[in-house]
């Protein structure tokens, strides 16, 4: 067979994986290329309720974008978020990766319990998890103050937002209990594919157990923690149910993350151009991790070729 044959059976070959894909393609792009396209052209414009009756928008080319970076609310908002998604991420991955180390130390009927338990909250409904959480801290209600007021402090009905850092705690808490269940069963089930074998060789060249975790357990696992890290940042970042409901709709501007900001700036203030580019912001952010995800995703696949 000629090197030309060749050549022409594999250009067929390499066709048909774009061909399969091709109608899955297809519909991710009717699905979310006119809603993305239409937010950038939202964001050039100015789009209040006036623009809103008139049915005829404003063009303002990047006047949104020039207001946001001016605006020092914007910055504050944005440095908010940052910590507050590095804080969850990293809460999250701790706590998770200690319950997923203790599962396979666990007893079988423990391990079974936890199990259970943490898909049982990774089953409850987001806005029913955070109604309970929300009756656990009511200002009226608390069993949380109610059991310190029994302890001998003095708590009666306390609000627990009123100060920023315990109503950051308690939403942070809302947000790392509903993502330990996927963190920790993911990391669990990691781990019971690493080989015994080379953690019974590590044991024997004399290792403990935390250079075993570094040098042999973490190797293998790396590919999961990229992609929990990944999704945790995506998600974290974007928290906005947990923050609405707490603070029953109505949030103070101290409590705006980046998704809440954007909602007020399009819903409240009926500035729907300004919201559009905060949200265009947002996409750009997350597409940076997304970009940083990906990339390690082939570092570690071509690690493993």
């Amino acid at each position: 067979m000629s090197s030309a044959t060749k050549l022409r059976q594999g250009s067929k070959k390499n066709f048909w994986p774009y061909l399969l894909i091709t109608p899955a393609l297809a519909v991710i792009l009717l699905i979310l290329g006119f809603p993305v396209f239409r937010l950038i052209t939202l964001s050039f414009q100015q789009f209040g309720l006036t623009e809103i009756v008139s049915g005829i928008p404003t063009w303002v080319g990047f006047e949104n974008f020039q207001a946001l970076l001016k605006d020092p609310e914007f910055w504050t908002v944005l440095r908010r978020t940052f910590i507050f998604t590095f804080a969850m991420v990293a809460a999250s991955i701790v706590i998770g990766a200690w319950l997923a180390h203790l599962m396979l130390r666990m007893n079988p009927i423990l391990r079974w319990l936890l199990n259970t338990t943490l898909i049982l909250v990774w089953a409850i409904p987001a806005l029913v998890g955070i109604s309970i959480w929300k009756w656990m801290f009511s200002f009226e209600f608390s069993i949380i103050t109610s059991t310190i007021n029994r302890l001998g402090f003095d708590f009666a009905q306390r609000n627990w937002f009123t100060n920023t850092f315990s109503g950051f705690s308690i939403i942070g808490g809302v947000v790392v209990w509903g993502a330990i269940p996927f963190i920790t069963i993911s990391i669990y089930a990691a781990l019971t594919q690493v080989p015994k074998e080379l953690l019974e060789a590590a044991a024997i060249d004399g290792a403990n157990s935390r250079q075993i975790f570094r040098s042999v357990i973490l190797p293998i696992l790396l590919p999961i923690y990229v992609i929990l890290i990944s999704l945790s940042i995506i998600w974290d970042f974007q928290v906005f149910t947990q923050i609405w409901v707490l603070l029953d709709n109505r949030p103070a501007s101290e409590y705006y993350t980046m998704a809440i900001y954007a909602f007020e700036k399009s819903f409240g203030l009926s500035e729907y151009g300004m919201g559009a580019a905060i949200a265009l912001l947002m996409i750009f952010s997350l597409l940076g991790v997304t970009w940083f995800y990906i990339k390690k995703m082939v570092q570690i696949g071509d690690g493993n070729a």
